[in-house]
């Protein structure tokens, strides 16, 4: 495993007991503050990058961060990075052999169960149609269903042009659908269809900030479950997953329900 990226500024909400406030006229009784405990895993390349993002913009959120290509893992910013085989891949990626990034992430399984546990709830992000992305997902979703966590993977597409990248990846999101009911699928071609005026870059960042925010808003809801009751969590997330809050245009809906 890789050490963590350098100190970012962090959200300090921690749970206390409740607290009395005085003022002139009554006294008012606060409600202690609960912090949900989310953690966001970036596999692969896109995957890291989001993860990248969701770093430094929330630091309340915990945030993991796993490959197969050392050199790109050491450029993603993430509390916990995991280096999946290293000695069997000499840090250069799996080269689009999904079995072998599969293989190596059963290897690792111990690994990426301690990243995950003392967390609620936690969203995986990958790129799928490469060897890291399609390969990993599947095993570190079915690590977090082990440990019942509440659990929501998203899928980014390749372009319709990339032959096989395409066939590996429908492979792979159905593998991935399978074992986790709630995942939410980011469609390149419909991100050049609906972005015609902007850069793939420019596209890319847009549909990276598009899902920064999306997490943000479930912590936010999460947050306001838990203050009325722990219960309701799973329910709600499902509720968000229907409800389509990803930008219409970047995302399709899979679900074995």
């Amino acid at each position: 495993m890789l050490g963590s990226a350098g100190p970012r500024p962090r959200l300090s909400v921690k749970k206390h007991e409740g607290m009395e406030m005085e003022t002139e006229t009554q006294t008012i009784r606060m409600m202690p503050a609960i912090e949900p405990r989310i953690v966001v895993v970036g596999i692969g390349g896109a995957g890291c990058n989001i993860v990248d993002d969701i770093y430094w913009a929330d630091g309340s959120i915990d945030t993991v961060a796993i490959n197969t290509d050392k050199d790109s893992l050491k450029r993603t910013s993430a509390d916990r990075k995991v280096c999946l085989c290293r000695d069997v891949t000499k840090g250069e990626g799996a080269k689009g052999d999904t079995l072998l990034g599969e293989r190596c992430a059963k290897a690792h399984m111990e690994e990426i169960r301690d990243a995950l546990k003392d967390h609620d709830t936690v969203f995986i992000i990958a790129g799928m149609g490469g060897g890291t992305g399609t390969g990993v997902t599947p095993v570190v979703a079915a690590i977090a269903h082990s440990l019942d966590l509440i659990t929501m993977t998203i899928a980014v597409k390749p372009f319709s042009f990339e032959t096989q990248r395409v066939r590996v990846a429908k492979e792979g999101i159905s593998k991935i659908s399978a074992i986790c009911p709630m995942t939410v699928i980011i469609e390149n071609d419909k991100i050049a269809e609906n972005a015609p005026n902007v850069t793939m870059d420019e596209a890319f960042e847009l549909v990276n900030e598009s899902i920064v925010n999306f997490i943000a808003e479930q912590k936010r809801k999460i947050s306001e479950a838990m203050m009325d009751q722990l219960g309701m969590i799973d329910d709600m997330i499902e509720e968000s997953y229907h409800s389509h809050q990803l930008p219409e245009f970047a995302y399709s809906l899979t679900t074995s329900r």
